[in-house]
Formats: structure tokens, C-alpha cells, sequence
């Protein structure tokens, strides 16, 4: 499987079957019983999955981190992030950014 398909918008099922080298009915089989997913939502899972590392590194916005996971449009990305998480994913860089302001804070009375 191609490594930097996670940040291509374009990248779908077929290229996704011809990285696997199956017929993409084949791929749908395998994934749906694996994973229970079908072909499109297990690629958004993963993008869905980095994109929840990438809000808790803190470095980046949402909207460049839903460019950075392949999402073209900024208002579905976040509809998919909260079908996935349950919560939104602006709430998630906010928790992130807490969390990392009190380990900073844990760090500084050592």
C-alpha cells in the first residue's frame, strides 16, 4: 500500500485494490471481513485516525491538518471527525493543547 496516500484527496478504491494487487471487489471482501468497513471508510478511518495524532502534536490548525490527511473540503472533515470520534475536532485540539500546556507546567516545578 502506497505510504503517502493518507495526504492524497484524489486516492480511492481503485488505486487502493491496485496497491493490494486484488480486484476491488476482492478488496471489499477482505476489508468487510476484517474490519467490518467497507473500502471508503476504512481509508477515512485511517486519515480520520492521523488526523487525531496530528491535532494532539498541536502544531497545526484543523483546516491544515484536514488538507494534511487528504480531506479537500474542511466542513466534511469535520463531520467525519465527529461521526468517528464523538466529539469534534476542534475540542480535540483543545484538549490536546491543555494537556501539553499541564505537562509543560509539571515540568517547569521538577
Amino acid at each position: 500500500m502506497s505510504s503517502c496516500f493518507i495526504d492524497n484527496s484524489e486516492y480511492n478504491v481503485e488505486q487502493l485494490s491496485a496497491d493490494m494487487g486484488m480486484s476491488r471487489m476482492n478488496l471489499y471482501r477482505k476489508l468487510q471481513a476484517i474490519t467490518g468497513q467497507t473500502p471508503t471508510e476504512f481509508i477515512r478511518t485511517i486519515r480520520l485516525k492521523r488526523a487525531a495524532q496530528l491535532l494532539q502534536d498541536g502544531k497545526l490548525n484543523v483546516s491544515e491538518v484536514a488538507d494534511r490527511v487528504g480531506f479537500s473540503s474542511s466542513s466534511y472533515f469535520t463531520k467525519c471527525f465527529k461521526e468517528q470520534f464523538g466529539v469534534s475536532e476542534y475540542a480535540e485540539k483543545r484538549r490536546s493543547l491543555r494537556a501539553a500546556k499541564s505537562n509543560n507546567n509539571e515540568t517547569k516545578e521538577d
